[in-house]
């Protein structure tokens, strides 16, 4: 079975457009933290013998609020068309976005994003 946050994470990475905003995705907050990143986090979903439905959350920071969501904007419009298209995927979704200011301070949106992955 694909470890399905690698999936996600990769995906991201390879996004030209992604790039282009100078987002780069981690599983994790990296130690030195960049001015705008992703984070990937799965924190759910069911595991079939034929299918996983994993739940993320994809965490988009910025240096200001309005920088955050634009780049969520960017993030949701890049999964919606082209996280599909991978031979592994199914179908994905966006359920929320939402913006949750982190304790350093620092500008962050959430997603919570759900898919369905063939294993």
């Amino acid at each position: 079975m694909t470890n399905s946050e690698v999936l996600l994470i990769g995906y991201l990475n390879a996004d030209p457009e992604i790039q282009n905003d100078g987002l780069e995705a981690f599983p994790e907050i990296p130690d030195e933290r960049p001015g705008r990143f992703i984070t990937v986090e799965r924190t759910g979903g069911q595991t079939s013998r034929l299918m996983d439905h994993p739940t993320w959350a994809v965490q988009v920071w910025a240096e200001d609020r309005n920088a955050a969501s634009d780049l969520a904007v960017t993030v949701w419009r890049r999964l919606m068309s082209g996280f599909s298209l991978l031979p592994e995927v199914a179908d994905v979704d966006v359920t929320t976005t939402y913006n949750w200011p982190d304790e350093s301070g620092q500008a962050r949106y959430q997603m919570v994003v759900t898919a369905v992955l063939m294993v």
